[in-house]
C-alpha cells in the first residue's frame, strides 16, 4: 500500500514539474528582438483538443519579461486545469522609437505611445498565428484561444481584438474568420479616436481594474484626438452591443489589479475561460469590490500628466 501511495505522490510530483517547465519556441525576428514564446502544457494525446491563453506581460511598454513570477501561479493553475498557456514577448519601444525630448510632452508621448501599441499588437498578433499554426501540434483548440494579458500586456490583448473585429489587421494574418474566443485584461485599456466603435461584434471579455489607478485610466484618458479608454469604458461600449462582459471593479485599488486577481480570482478567471469556450456566456456581469482600508475620499481623477509620469 505504501509503494502504491509513493508512487501516486511521485506521478502528482512528476506533472507538476512537468507543467511548470514550458517549452520555448522564437516566433519572429524583428527590429533586431528575438522573439520567444514559453508554451505550458501538460502531456496530452492530443485526441482532445484544449482551450489556450496567449498571455502579453506589463511593463509600460518599456520593458517586462513573459516569464515573470508574479504570473506563474496564473500560468500554472490555467495548466493544471487542462488550458495550455503561451506566454509570448512583445517589443517594448515606448522609449526606444521616441524621438528625442518627445516623452515630455503630450503630443510626443501620445505619439509614442501609439508605434509602442502598435508594434505590440503586431507582435501578438504574429504570436497568434504562430499557435495556430501549430495548435493541432500543442493540443489546442484553434476556435478556443483567449487573448490574456497584465497592464501593457492588456492593453496589447485588447487591442489585438479592437483592431481585428475593425478589419484591421492585415490580410494574411490569421485563417479566414478568426477571432479570439475571449479576452481576460488585468488593468487594461483600447487606444481609439473617441470611444471604441466595433465594426463587427468582438468576442466575450472579462476586465479587472481598480478606479484609483493612476497608470491605465480606468475611464477614458482624452489627448487631443486620441484617447485610452480604460476598462468602464469598455465595458459601456459592450454593453450597448449586448457583448457578455465579466467587469469587475475595485473601488480604491490602484494599478496593483494589474497582478493581484492571477492570485485572487483564479477560479472565476477559469469558469470564465470554460463558459466561454463551451459557448454558455450568454450575460453581463459589473461587480463591484471594495478594498480594505482604502479611504473614502482617495483620488481617482488624473491628468495627463499624472499618467506619464508614472509610466515614466
Amino acid at each position: 500500500m505504501k509503494k502504491v501511495v509513493l508512487l501516486v505522490i511521485m506521478s502528482c510530483l512528476g506533472l507538476m514539474a512537468w507543467a511548470s517547465v514550458p517549452e520555448t519556441r522564437i516566433f519572429n525576428v524583428v527590429d533586431g528582438d528575438t522573439l520567444k514564446m514559453d508554451i505550458y502544457r501538460t502531456p496530452s494525446d492530443n485526441k482532445t483538443l484544449r482551450p489556450a491563453v496567449i498571455f502579453a506581460f506589463g511593463g509600460g511598454f518599456t520593458g517586462g519579461s513573459r516569464d515573470n513570477d508574479e504570473y506563474k501561479e496564473y500560468f500554472d493553475f490555467l495548466c493544471d486545469n487542462e488550458v495550455v498557456v503561451i506566454s509570448i514577448d512583445y517589443r517594448t519601444s515606448l522609449v526606444k522609437k521616441a524621438a528625442p525630448g518627445a516623452l515630455t510632452s503630450v503630443d510626443g508621448f501620445t505619439a509614442s505611445l501609439m508605434t509602442a501599441v502598435t508594434d505590440a499588437v503586431t507582435d501578438f498578433c504574429t504570436a497568434t498565428g504562430f499557435v495556430l499554426q501549430h495548435a493541432v501540434e500543442w493540443g489546442i483548440d484553434p476556435d478556443k484561444i483567449v487573448a490574456s494579458g497584465s497592464s501593457a500586456g492588456a492593453i496589447t490583448a485588447l487591442q489585438a481584438e479592437y483592431s481585428l473585429a475593425n478589419g484591421q489587421i492585415p490580410a494574411g494574418v490569421f485563417p479566414a474568420n478568426f477571432n479570439y474566443a475571449a479576452v481576460v485584461s488585468f488593468a487594461g485599456a483600447i487606444c481609439c479616436e473617441g470611444t471604441p466603435v466595433w465594426t463587427s461584434v468582438p468576442c466575450p471579455m472579462m476586465l479587472f481594474h481598480g478606479d484609483a489607478d493612476r497608470n491605465v485610466p480606468y475611464e477614458t484618458l482624452s489627448a487631443g484626438a486620441m484617447g485610452l479608454c480604460g476598462s468602464k469604458t469598455i465595458a459601456s461600449g459592450l454593453a450597448s452591443c449586448k457583448v457578455p462582459c465579466e467587469f469587475y471593479t475595485f473601488l480604491g485599488a490602484d494599478h496593483s489589479i494589474a497582478v493581484s486577481p492571477m492570485h485572487d480570482d483564479l477560479y472565476t478567471i477559469l469558469g470564465f475561460i470554460r463558459r466561454v469556450c463551451d459557448g454558455q456566456q450568454s450575460t453581463a456581469l459589473d461587480a463591484v469590490r471594495f478594498v480594505p482600508g482604502a479611504s473614502d475620499d482617495y483620488q481617482k481623477n488624473f491628468s495627463i500628466s499624472d499618467y506619464i509620469k508614472a509610466n515614466l
